[in-house]
């Protein structure tokens, strides 16, 4: 047996020690693969359904094996040549009822590819679900978690491991334990890769960094430079793999600043002005220009609608004393 890693069906499928132990439990290689199993409780269902694989696979091949089917007409098209002189109605019948029987067969095994390459192609096809402005969406993945989506947001994921995701945007996770395989639920984006058994969080990644705020449970965060973080609930990390380190990492957090947008609002605690805009424009799909440097620092506290921008801008107008003017597409921020 080998020595290497094997993380996917994919891997073990490729290994011929594999494949031998699949078709036969008693091969040379059995005793290794016995302890591979025992290593992680994630080995034995790769290998249970790279075995389940094989072992279909080769049962059809053997029904509709076209070398064999060849064989057997080449035999029967020699009888027929050495017999052809008598030509008797009945021989005339049999070369048709084998020439009916080579075209099934080849037609079966070309029935056969199209069906395996069909499941291969649905097994790892990815799913994705995407938000617009404005919008948000609940998704419930096959083993039970519920991805709530914030706006302008997306997740990917395979048939094959929906236990695995790619998120833009801003998402809040419940995600559910697999107690079956015990296997871990993953969150990537460009900064770090989130890993969870069961737990309650939410993550926002944004051009420069990637947020993330632990409500409940308890989360690994394996960041790009190479390092780990735990967290536990109530902790708040801003990380940034442009700077290759952590922002910001503050504990006891209320979630209701992080995860407000979840019932359709945000929530503004002395947040400065140009911060809480640009939280605005990711909901809304809109720019702001501050026409001076002085609106910036000004500070916010309360609460704004996600679903309604009108409403949005006169509640930040009323509590900040300024106004905000559309020009040319872009509004821009003046102080009263």
């Amino acid at each position: 047996m080998r020595k290497k890693k094997y993380n996917t069906i994919q891997d073990l499928l490729e290994d011929q020690s594999f494949n031998d132990w699949a078709l036969n439990p008693e091969s040379s290689d059995a005793v290794d693969w016995e302890l591979w199993l025992k290593e992680a409780p994630t080995n034995k269902v790769l290998a249970a359904e790279a075995k389940d694989i094989i072992i279909g696979i080769n049962f059809k091949k053997e029904i509709v094996s076209e070398d064999k089917v060849n064989s057997e007409w080449d035999k029967l098209a020699d009888r027929i040549q050495n017999l052809e002189d008598k030509k008797s109605s009945q021989q005339e019948k049999d070369r048709k009822r084998l020439v009916n029987v080579k075209y099934l067969s080849i037609a079966a095994t070309l029935l056969l590819l199209v069906s395996l390459s069909v499941f291969t192609y649905s097994l790892f096809s990815t799913v994705t679900h995407k938000t617009t402005y404005g919008e948000m969406l609940n998704v419930v993945l096959e083993d039970g978690s519920v991805v709530t989506l914030n706006s302008n947001s997306s997740i990917s994921y395979t048939n094959f491991n929906p236990r695995s995701i790619e998120l833009s945007g801003e998402a809040f996770f419940k995600v559910k334990k697999d107690l079956v395989s015990k296997a871990k639920f993953r969150v990537k984006t460009k900064d770090l890769t989130v890993e969870v058994f069961g737990t309650q969080f939410n993550v926002k990644t944004l051009q420069n960094k990637t947020n993330v705020f632990l409500e409940e449970g308890s989360i690994m965060l394996n960041l790009n430079n190479g390092n780990e973080q735990k967290m536990i609930p109530g902790n708040y990390i801003e990380y940034s793999s442009s700077e290759s380190k952590i922002l910001v990492n503050n504990n006891n957090t209320l979630g209701d600043q992080h995860v407000s947008w979840k019932s359709g609002n945000l929530i503004f605690e002395n947040t400065n002005l140009e911060e809480a805009l640009i939280k605005i424009a990711d909901n809304y799909g809109v720019e702001f220009k501050h026409h001076s440097a002085e609106t910036k620092e000004i500070l916010i506290t309360g609460k704004v609608p996600t679903t309604n921008l009108e409403i949005c801008l006169n509640a930040i107008k009323k509590s900040t004393n300024i106004k905000i003017q559309k020009e040319n597409g872009i509004l821009v921020v003046y102080k009263n």
